[in-house]
């Protein structure tokens, strides 16, 4: 496999220029690393992490090799030898893209994590390159800047030759506060066509009935061969709903998938996210018709409206 040359540009002072003590130049390596493979999971897949073994396209594609270091001015260099991610996983680039932040095959995962970087730094709350995971371990290499160290430049497209993406004690700052901000997971039903499916990533769409598109990833790998009795039909997608800093919907961590036919339309929407709703409680009121769930039970535990509850009754009985 070939590898190609990419340098990490650390501002330090003149007391580290070239000298870096071996504890921070080892920590600084060793965090960035699966930083970078988070970054590519999440850029191909749209999840940072997964359970089970690592694929070994992402294996490749995160192969980065530490080469050489050098100075310039007060400037360590550091030179990474790592592959281009058409070449580390051709087979990812053989089928239609599915989800949108699909790295150019020319890209490495230095650049992808560069531009996880980039969307951090400007606060950008709905980005599809991060999930909480990426953004907690972004924010955990907080205690490698110092006085000493103050960045890390990372170079960006076209091997490094277009610009760069600096990654500072405030880039983990602000990953910290957008990984606070993000609404916690919650387990959903959604029922719709199922129109795509991409084996070697786990990842399948699914089309809403108001023809919108959901991403989900389906967590046991293994199940996916059997998704293909479910193509182009409606199916029931169980599990759980991931949302980003803004509270809109990010991707959907498919426990599993059965048929569809008969679900009604109300479970065919983009779940929203409970920690960004005010709680509405309904009680009984005298006089209410025998039409009101609320009037039969006295209060309704979920989420759903009257006139959503209304809505899968009228569904129910077609």
């Amino acid at each position: 496999m070939g590898y190609q040359s990419q340098v990490l540009r650390l501002q330090t002072d003149s007391d580290y220029s070239k000298r870096l003590p071996i504890h921070l130049c080892g920590e600084l390596l060793r965090l960035l690393r699966p930083l970078m493979t988070y970054s590519v999971r999440m850029a191909v897949e749209g999840s940072s992490v997964a359970a089970g073994r690592t694929p070994g396209w992402l294996a490749a594609a995160s192969d980065v090799r530490f080469v050489d270091y050098a100075r310039d001015g007060n400037d360590t260099l550091i030179r990474l030898d790592l592959p281009a991610l058409g070449t580390a996983a051709p087979e990812l680039y053989d089928q239609k893209e599915l989800w949108p932040t699909m790295p150019a095959a020319e890209y490495t995962a230095v650049d992808v994590f560069s531009g996880v970087v980039d969307e951090v730094d400007r606060g950008d709350r709905d980005s599809l390159r991060y999930d909480r995971p990426l953004l907690r371990k972004l924010s955990s290499i907080r205690r490698v800047f110092s006085e000493h160290l103050h960045s890390v430049a990372l170079p960006y497209g076209s091997n490094g030759a277009a610009r760069f993406c600096l990654l500072t004690e405030n880039t983990t700052a602000v990953a910290g506060r957008l990984a606070d901000s993000t609404p916690q997971p919650q387990e959903v039903r959604v029922a719709g066509q199922l129109d795509m499916i991409r084996r070697s990533t786990r990842s399948f769409g699914l089309q809403l009935d108001d023809g919108s598109e959901v991403h989900g990833v389906l967590e046991n790998a293994d199940e996916i061969d059997q998704m293909r009795e479910f193509f182009g039909k409606r199916v029931l997608v169980l599990g759980r709903a991931i949302y980003r800093p803004s509270g809109s919907l990010l991707r959907i961590d498919a426990h599993a998938i059965e048929h569809g036919e008969g679900q009604p339309s109300i479970f065919s929407r983009v779940p929203p996210s409970r920690s960004r709703r005010i709680p509405q409680v309904r009680k009984v009121t005298a006089g209410q018709g025998w039409d009101s769930f609320s009037s039969y039970f006295g209060s309704w535990p979920g989420d759903e409206t009257d006139q959503e509850w209304k809505e899968m009754m009228l569904e129910l009985k077609k």
